[in-house]
């Protein structure tokens, strides 16, 4: 069963309508420590229902001091979609374990971050008359490539694709020490930029090294590597060539 998670902003929420009491009980919630600092700023007393006389903070007897709004990208999110988050974050937690609505505020403000870092790197840039699409490789972030299982962890970015309005699809890959099988249902063209690529392929082996553009044949059953570290782009058609 999932716990009711307080936090700060669930303190705020209740002092904006006037009540100066929240109910609680410690086996169907989770308080946060800065919900607990906020009712004693606020003046609002946190009382156990299993217990009415065991309060579980009790306002400040000193003039409460004002509590500055956080004005990091948190505030973009609603309220709703905040508490989920914040619930998600807490309910992976050990038990026992506590962490402050300040850290979890962070985490979440540098995930907002980084899905704006990545939309801004993937997406193309539709509104240039041109129709160019610019991606910077070296800010482009790699995701696990699962075709070629997730132990071996081979980084995928797939930065030009069907929805650009292209019949082609390019991207980037980069992994280290590994050799996985693969079969080519499209044709495609690696343009190495560090390290080397080995295509084995009935018995043959071609090395690729940075500089080199190697191509592979569609209906090619080969097996990508290196015994070092590579970093290459690739050019496939069609587009959706992971579909084929």
């Amino acid at each position: 069963m999932s716990k009711q998670l307080i936090t700060a902003e669930t303190i705020r929420e209740i002092k904006a309508k006037g009540q100066t009491q929240i109910e609680m009980s410690p086996a169907h919630c989770i308080i946060t420590p800065e919900a607990k600092e906020v009712a004693e700023q606020l003046g609002v007393e946190i009382i156990d229902k299993s217990c009415p006389n065991n309060v579980v903070s009790k306002p400040s007897t000193t003039s409460p001091t004002p509590v500055k709004e956080k004005t990091s990208d948190v505030t973009s999110l609603d309220k709703k979609a905040l508490a989920a988050i914040k619930e998600a974050i807490i309910a992976k937690l050990p038990q026992g374990a506590t962490i402050s609505d300040t850290l979890i505020d962070q985490l979440v403000c540098r995930a907002i971050k980084e899905n704006k870092h990545n939309q801004a790197t993937n997406t193309a840039s539709n509104n240039r008359p041109t129709g160019i699409k610019v991606v910077k490789g070296s800010a482009t972030k790699l995701d696990i490539f699962e075709g070629a299982g997730k132990e071996k962890r081979v980084g995928i970015a797939d930065v030009i694709t069907g929805d650009d309005n292209s019949s082609m699809a390019a991207g980037y890959m980069a992994w280290e020490n590994a050799f996985f099988p693969w079969t080519l249902n499209y044709d495609e063209v690696d343009v190495i930029l560090e390290g080397e690529l080995h295509v084995r392929c009935q018995g043959e082996t071609t090395i690729g090294k940075a500089g080199d553009i190697l191509f592979i044949p569609k209906g090619s059953s080969i097996e990508f590597g290196t015994p070092t570290k590579v970093r290459f782009a690739y050019i496939a058609w069609p587009a959706n060539w992971q579909e084929q």
